[in-house]
């Protein structure tokens, strides 16, 4: 199974400092210098940092990572017959 999910980057901590002159889109903010926060779409580094932070929380929900293949998660449970 696989999907695609919207804006997935945006949960996850940008690992490095970012940044970048405020567009017209900032309003009163335009021409300031911003840091960037979140990890974002196009940043090299945000697939890694959206990796971690999906990571650390499928391991906080009781989650393994197979060995074969570090992207499918298992939890493993008793199944009562």
């Amino acid at each position: 199974m696989a999907a695609d999910i919207g804006n997935a980057y945006l949960n996850a901590q940008c690992r490095e400092k970012v940044y970048f002159t405020a567009g017209m889109e900032f309003g009163a903010k335009k021409g300031q210098c911003v840091v960037v926060i979140r990890a974002m779409y196009g940043l090299k580094t945000s697939g890694a940092a959206w990796r971690a932070f999906l990571a650390q929380t499928m391991y906080a929900l009781g989650f393994k990572s197979c060995k074969a293949d570090p992207d499918l998660w298992m939890k493993l449970g008793v199944k009562n017959d």
